[in-house]
């Protein structure tokens, strides 16, 4: 029995070794029928000119500012996106982008997008979500107060809405 599976694993280790030198496609390419050559490579190309699906560009803290962004911010959009997460204050601070899920059903008044970047109501408080109830407001490292007007999270993590 050993020699039998020692014949498999050998046939099966020489047989990757041979098949090594042809590229995972060309090694599982479907020849079309009647030739002999097999199907060209697909390749995926974006469209010419297409926009990406979400906007991932960001203003440093000192273009924030100067689009009005308060100058106490600790971190600008571009830092925060960067780190993905950031603990401050006892609270761990994450991002999410309203381009990935719009979120009209939040209701938020006067929703906008601030000058730094973030989504953020009629009053100016930054939108964000988590496990305290609706209309709690923190205070944020992005130079402005969050309130809180939708759910995701729980405990000491906060999710900011961004552009």
């Amino acid at each position: 029995m050993r020699r039998v599976g020692a014949a498999i694993a050998a046939v099966g280790f020489f047989g990757a070794i041979a098949a090594a030198p042809l590229s995972a496609s060309e090694a599982l390419a479907i020849t079309p029928a009647g030739s002999t050559q097999p199907a060209a490579n697909q390749l995926f190309q974006s469209k010419a000119g297409a926009d990406p699906a979400i906007d991932l560009s960001v203003a440093s803290l000192e273009e924030a500012k100067v689009a009005g962004a308060p100058v106490n911010a600790l971190f600008s959009l571009e830092e925060f996106m960067f780190k993905g997460a950031i603990n401050w204050g006892g609270y761990k601070f994450t991002y999410y982008s309203q381009q990935v899920l719009p979120g009209e059903g939040l209701e938020v008044p006067g929703r906008h997008v601030n000058p730094a970047g973030y989504v953020s109501d009629a009053d100016g408080f930054i939108v964000m979500a988590g496990s305290a109830p609706k209309g709690t407001v923190y205070d944020t490292p992005f130079g402005y107060q969050g309130k809180i007007y939708d759910r995701g999270t729980v405990g000491n993590h906060l999710d900011v809405y961004i552009r």
